[in-house]
């Protein structure tokens, strides 16, 4: 058995909405960032990576643009990285 394990964190800040699940949450609040700050999304990608064997949501970054700020969009293209990379295996989501 493999087992996935993600995390990710950010601060909060200002702002006027939270990304959370790919859901757009109206707040007074955001999250301070170098991407869309979707914690869920972010840490589900590393978990599904982690127990595939194939490293971690940062793997992707680095190797679409090593250094940069990320967008929001930029961040969903890793998303769909990560289902396209994880959709072939045997696995059970709990």
């Amino acid at each position: 058995m493999r087992i996935g394990f993600g995390v990710d964190i950010h601060r909060f800040g200002e702002g006027d909405h939270l990304q959370l699940g790919g859901v757009r949450v109206p707040s007074p609040y955001g999250v301070i960032a170098h991407s869309d700050g979707d914690v869920v999304l972010h840490a589900l990608c590393d978990a599904l990576l982690g127990a595939a064997g194939l490293g971690d949501i940062g793997i992707f970054l680095i190797r679409m643009r090593p250094g940069a700020m990320y967008r929001a969009n930029d961040l969903s293209n890793v998303s769909w990285q990560c289902s396209e990379r994880t959709d072939g295996l045997s696995a059970m989501l709990m």
